[in-house]
């Protein structure tokens, strides 16, 4: 018999011992926020216990650096994040010698950190054994209590499907249900903070699609265009802002036949004209936060069907941003686009969304069937996309939903086809 509670305090020592300062991914006044927002959620859903075990969420929670041992980030290991009414508590592998314990401690503002013991009876193939987590939940008098976990849609819960029907029969007098409802509403309606940082992203991001046009130009390939981007990028931001120069571009030009379709490394394709190039998002965050902003560009006077192929994608944008108001539904801005597209007689969509929330949720899918209400505080982008032979169409702009509409969180994709000259 493994002695559980034991072995749990051998590391404790470390949680506190002297280490060089770390700044947490935000300040207390947010991790409060946070928390109450949550503690609000869960007792309108009659949920004594909120239990995070993905990094997806957790890391809301905590940092988006640590702990990283969540387990789908780190399959062999493990993190628990239990919010009740009146505590906070991550418990956590703190490895062999306890320094993610001490990282964690200084990177974040959980106030209890326990561990959970890396040891285990073969055959399990997990290094943690799921026996000891019941008394737990003993301990925070959870045992007989209503737990809400990642169950339900566009969740991801951070234990295989048989250790959570394990944990059921080990807790028999504990409910183990769907805390999804609130879960998808933390990460969808965000705090002041949250939404400062995505606009500083985008701004950024915006700022990058702008540089294309002063630097791409005939006969470079698209390394050497990729590598003026990243240092242009290196003498404009700073601390907070990272780009990843590659992923998300595609050039088509039929004339040629010399197409590069969507990618995510650079190539030695020689730039040409009659490109017409797209990148889908802009590469930028800020402190975590993504800059998803798709735009387009013509190398050379671009022919009538790119324009009215452009012309469209553009309409249907700013056609759903009309759409973006408290009490509307994501499939009433899938609509408003679907109404421009019959206008211009284009095929009835069959498949896919055409926009989507921070952090790319399916909850905030824009989709004909996801019915989700839109409320102030969300973040919904539009992204009418077409794909064909002559040019990947996709124009995307972030949106804040306020109490009166919408709010542009950057400038937006411009009427007319950016075309860089000869």
């Amino acid at each position: 018999m493994i002695d559980y509670r034991r072995l749990a305090a051998l590391h404790e020592h470390w949680l506190d011992h002297p280490g060089y300062a770390l700044e947490p991914d935000f300040p207390r006044e947010e991790y409060e926020l946070r928390l109450t927002r949550a503690r609000e959620r869960m007792a309108a859903a009659r949920l004594d216990a909120l239990v995070i075990t993905s990094g997806a969420v957790g890391q809301w929670f905590t940092s988006a650096l640590e702990p990283h041992e969540w387990h789908d980030r780190c399959p062999a290991r493990t993190a628990w994040f239990i919010l009740t009414p009146d505590g906070d508590h991550l418990y956590m592998t703190p490895t062999t010698a306890g320094e993610h314990f001490n990282t964690t401690r200084r990177t974040t503002w959980v106030t209890h950190i326990r561990a959970i013991v890396e040891r285990t009876t073969w055959p399990r193939h997990e290094i943690w054994d799921l026996a000891q987590m019941p008394a737990l939940f003993a301990d925070l008098g959870l045992d007989r209590s209503r737990l809400g976990f990642e169950l339900g849609d566009c969740m991801t819960l951070g234990l295989s499907v048989s250790d959570f029907l394990r944990l059921r029969e080990l807790m028999p007098d504990a409910q183990l249900v769907d805390g999804s409802d609130v879960i998808r509403w933390l990460m969808s309606v965000h705090t002041p903070l949250e939404i400062e940082r995505l606009r500083r992203a985008c701004e950024a991001g915006v700022w990058m699609h702008a540089q294309v046009p002063r630097l791409l130009r005939v006969g470079l390939t698209e390394r050497e265009f990729l590598a003026r981007m990243a240092a242009a990028f290196r003498d404009r931001w700073g601390e907070g802002y990272s780009y990843r120069e590659t992923g998300g571009w595609d050039v088509r030009n039929p004339g040629r036949g010399d197409a590069n379709f969507f990618h995510a490394v650079a190539t030695d394709r020689v730039f040409q004209l009659g490109d017409l190039l797209f990148r889908a998002s802009s590469g930028v965050t800020y402190r975590g936060y993504y800059a998803d902003n798709d735009r387009l560009w013509h190398l050379g006077p671009p022919p009538d069907v790119v324009r009215e192929w452009y012309r469209v994608t553009w309409e249907c944008n700013r056609a759903m941003a009309e759409a973006i108001r408290p009490g509307h539904r994501c499939s009433d801005v899938y609509a408003a686009c679907a109404r421009v597209e019959r206008r211009h007689g284009f095929p009835r969509r069959e498949v896919g969304r055409i926009g989507h929330g921070l952090r790319n949720t399916g909850g905030l899918s824009v989709h004909p069937d996801n019915h989700t209400v839109l409320e102030p505080g969300m973040v919904i982008s539009v992204e009418p996309m077409f794909a064909a032979v002559h040019g990947f169409y996709d124009l995307e702009d972030q949106y804040l939903v306020t109490e009166m509409g919408r709010e542009a969180l950057h400038e937006l994709a411009p009427e007319e086809l950016p075309v860089i000259a000869a």
